[in-house]
């Protein structure tokens, strides 16, 4: 059972929040997708849309509200945002359902935010806790490409005085997917233990069918002999695994975590699972901290690759910066004793020395896993169809495909 998705689109203006016929009109002339039906009910706006040929459902209002002094502040705003975003008291609310596609559903969601107030300061994401730039939402709604898949949820991490962490997600619901958790991490430890999260609730976004309890969902591989093999343990059996008292324990749920929500445990070997012996994450600590390799769908991969290229002209423009340079991942033919049917390409990471054309001079700042002929410090000649990621590295920071807004908010 999916939960409705909740968002809250804040305008530059409030006045535009009494432009009704306005509102419905750029809604109805919105080239990204068809609205079938419309009708206004007790002051509520109520769509019926098609995209990317499934229904979706939605429902529009205008609410008062107070900015969330805890939610997650994903992007970067101007102090003159920060300040209209403070004083900010009302918005539209735009709530939905999720159809089968998660990563399709939250597109449409931004898209339907941006035809209604493309004068958009913020979007405040209720169902993931999360508080989204005006300028990222504009650009991710004109897009041909959805956002990554981590802005569907949020992992928050709470912190006990004996230094244990209980890290859980917000979001996952809205997919008809449970939240995710995981109890008894450390201050030491949980930044590796919110990878192996991030990286679960995206597979698990990909997957047809949700995952069941107990089943094994590979993640990663952590070193020549072992990989990483999760699964999920409902939150009232993990708790007896651990003891009612940890953080996290029952008495820290009596105002949420208390619906769908799971732990994530690891099955440490083939007979483990057949037995269903799940121990937790943390008998992989000392690995985990040694940058194991994550797996990556063909999907997110190839979403990547579309968002890089798309947003390409970004990195060009930084590099017309002396102060910048930048880093491209190039995928690459593997060796042909290494090609499956789902995979013959190696991600790469390469400095980009310079370009000519459609051509990419790069130097490879890594050892590849499966083309023998590669080597770190090689230099070669690409053509600018191998990309599918890139960095640009500022002295204020770094700038990847998905944070090409503040290159446009420094323009400003």
């Amino acid at each position: 059972m999916r939960e409705k998705s909740y968002m809250l689109a804040i305008p530059a203006d409030a006045d535009a929040l009494d432009d009704l016929a306005g509102i419905i009109k750029r809604v109805k002339m919105s080239p990204d997708f068809q609205v079938l039906f419309s009708d206004v009910e007790d002051g509520v706006l109520k769509l019926d849309i098609r995209y990317h040929e499934e229904k979706y459902r939605a429902e529009v209002y205008p609410m008062e509200f107070q900015l969330p002094q805890l939610y997650r502040c994903q992007h970067i705003f101007p102090d003159v945002d920060v300040d209209r975003l403070e004083c900010a008291s009302a918005g539209l609310a735009v709530e939905m359902v999720f159809g089968p596609d998660p990563l399709d559903s939250y597109h449409l969601q931004l898209k339907l935010c941006y035809a209604l107030l493309p004068d958009i300061l913020a979007v405040i994401d209720d169902s993931s806790e999360k508080i989204l730039s005006g300028h990222w939402v504009a650009l991710a709604a004109v897009s041909m490409v959805p956002p990554a898949p981590r802005y569907i949820f949020t992992a928050q991490a709470v912190a006990g005085e004996d230094g244990t962490v209980w890290l859980h997600t917000h979001g996952l619901n809205r997919c008809g997917l449970t939240e995710l958790e995981i109890l008894n991490s450390t201050k030491e430890t949980y930044q590796e233990h919110y990878n192996v999260m991030e990286t679960m609730a995206k597979r698990m976004l990909e997957t047809e069918e949700p995952l069941e309890p107990g089943e094994p969902l590979y993640l990663a591989r952590l070193s020549e002999d072992k990989v990483l093999v999760a699964t999920l343990i409902p939150w009232k059996r993990a708790l007896k695994y651990y003891g009612e008292e940890i953080l996290g324990g029952q008495s820290d749920r009596q105002d949420g975590h208390n619906g769908n929500t799971s732990a994530i445990f690891v099955y440490p070997s083939r007979d483990d699972y057949e037995n269903g012996n799940y121990a937790p994450l943390s008998i992989y600590d000392d690995i985990l901290a040694q940058n194991p390799i994550y797996l990556f769908s063909l999907a997110e991969t190839e979403r990547m690759k579309a968002l890089a290229s798309e947003r390409v002209a970004y990195l060009f423009r930084g590099l017309s910066n002396d102060e910048n340079h930048a880093l491209v991942k190039l995928g690459l033919t593997i060796d042909e004793e290494y090609r499956t049917e789902d995979n013959n390409k190696e991600h790469i990471w390469f400095e980009l020395l310079g370009r000519d054309g459609n051509q990419l001079n790069v130097k490879l700042t890594q050892e590849p896993y499966y083309i023998k002929g590669l080597h770190e410090g090689d230099i070669g000649t690409y053509p600018l169809s191998d990309l599918t990621d890139w960095i640009i590295y500022t002295p204020d920071g770094s700038i990847t495909p998905d944070d090409v807004y503040i290159m446009d908010l420094e323009a400003l």
